[in-house]
């Protein structure tokens, strides 16, 4: 994609200071002809110009665009890959300082060489505070290169979108068994499917296995402990349904992203489980109806991420879980966990 670079030079108070005393010396040695003034003055003033010709030429033959991810999340860095390069045979590049000309909180970088008519990269990181979608504008290169007392900027307009998935919170096995357990359709489920879930063998005790499951007597026996493996239940499909429609209570938007928070953790925990997982959201109009079921995390995380918290609400009918044949688990703001 082609991109229109904006060039300007800034001068600093280092380069300041340093065209006063220049001047200074300029206005002393026109009063008194010395040596030694008229040398000083003019080395001053060849310092000031080379930073300027040295700066300005490199700076007009550098090239440059930026590589982001399509996806990041929050509370966690996600890397910007900047591709800098020399379109001059004579002019190599030193010193350029990279950096976003935004909000967003992100780590120095600087480039240290690129030779000439060559390439060279440079990366930097941003750690997104906000969940949905992170726009990218203009960046802008600078360099002070060799004196420091002149410096050029090149601004490039590159726009790009990252979007910025909720933070995921760590869900315990036994705590979603718990809720599944508890959420309407569970015990339609488990009458359909016989009621119990039926003996397989024994294995080897996992970090996040609930005690119960413990065979004492077996563990007893070998010395190490083991649990009972029992088979999967017939019905697998979960459906977590978030609640956004605003039509029980006042919830605040701290509660809403909470409540998304949650619905993302859950349904990578469900995953994870083995269950097959399904995300519905209610009440945010029609682009998003609640008859609406995303399947696959990665489908899910990108349709929480986009949420936007601004839009009208509307009250919804929920559909029973029956009909779907599946279990249930709706999250409402300000409930949950």
């Amino acid at each position: 994609m082609h991109v229109s670079p904006r060039r300007r030079y800034h001068i600093r108070w280092p380069g300041l200071v340093f065209a006063a005393l220049a001047l200074l010396i300029g206005a002393a040695s026109a009063q008194r002809t010395e040596n030694m003034l008229v040398w000083v003055f003019a080395s001053m003033l060849a310092w000031i110009v080379v930073s300027g010709i040295v700066s300005g030429g490199m700076m007009m033959a550098l090239r440059a665009r930026r590589r982001a991810p399509r996806v990041a999340r929050v509370g966690e860095p996600f890397e910007l890959c900047y591709e800098v390069s020399s379109v001059s045979r004579i002019w190599p590049i030193f010193d350029v300082e990279v950096a976003e000309m935004s909000d967003a909180v992100q780590s120095p970088t600087r480039l240290a060489h690129c030779p000439s008519g060559g390439h060279a990269q440079v990366r930097s990181t941003i750690t997104p505070a906000r969940r949905g979608v992170l726009r990218l504008q203009r960046f802008r290169c600078v360099s002070g290169f060799p004196f420091g007392l002149i410096l050029k900027s090149v601004e490039w307009n590159d726009p790009c979108d990252v979007l910025v998935h909720p933070r995921q919170h760590v869900v315990d096995p036994v705590v979603l068994r718990a809720l599944v357990g508890a959420a309407p359709g569970a015990h339609a489920s488990k009458q359909r499917t016989g009621g119990h879930e039926e003996f397989v063998g024994l294995r080897e005790y996992r970090s996040g296995d609930s005690v119960r499951q413990v065979a004492w007597r077996r563990s007893a026996a070998l010395m190490e402990p083991v649990v009972i493996e029992r088979s999967v239940p017939a019905c697998t499909v979960l459906c977590v349904r978030l609640d956004l429609s605003r039509t029980e209570g006042t919830a605040t938007e701290d509660a809403e992203e909470s409540a998304i928070e949650w619905t993302v953790s859950v349904l990578a925990r469900a995953i994870a489980d083995g269950w097959v997982a399904q995300l519905a959201i209610e009440g945010l109009g029609a682009e998003q109806s609640e008859r609406a079921v995303v399947l696959g995390l990665g489908a899910q995380l990108d349709a929480l991420a986009a949420i936007d918290l601004i839009t009208p609400r509307h009250a919804v009918l929920q559909r029973s879980a029956e009909r779907d044949g599946a279990i249930t688990l709706r999250i409402v703001p300000g409930r949950f966990p």
